[in-house]
């Protein structure tokens, strides 16, 4: 099995997600935001799967320098040009398989892709 993790090199949850790939011998690659930001399809796809909701990260610094203007969100449509044109407002790290889309790190729930 191979994944594809998105987020940035330097976030703590980004390194624990690679640990625990490495730890369970799956191999991934990943694609760092701040070189690569993904593109309005591939955030509206991991919105479908996931949710707006989840995707947007609202207790990230990013979002908490944004204008009160930019902090309404009423729809998803609103939450993926917003992510689109900041990218560090979606939560760390997107895990894609061939299967799933995982937002966040969570050891039990990554232990899903092995059982």
């Amino acid at each position: 099995m191979a994944v594809t993790i998105y987020g940035i090199k330097t976030c703590d949850s980004v390194k624990k997600a690679q640990n625990w790939l490495k730890q369970n011998n799956i191999a991934f690659e990943l694609v760092d935001f701040k070189q690569t930001p993904p593109d309005e399809t591939q955030i509206s796809q991991w919105c479908q799967s996931a949710g707006w909701e989840k995707l947007l990260n609202k207790q990230s610094k990013t979002f908490r320098e944004l204008s009160s203007e930019q902090k309404v969100i009423d729809n998803e449509v609103q939450a993926i040009a917003l992510m689109q044109q900041f990218p560090l407002l979606i939560k760390r790290p997107v895990l894609v398989s061939e299967e799933k889309i995982m937002i966040g790190f969570s050891e039990s729930a990554y232990n899903s892709l092995i059982n």
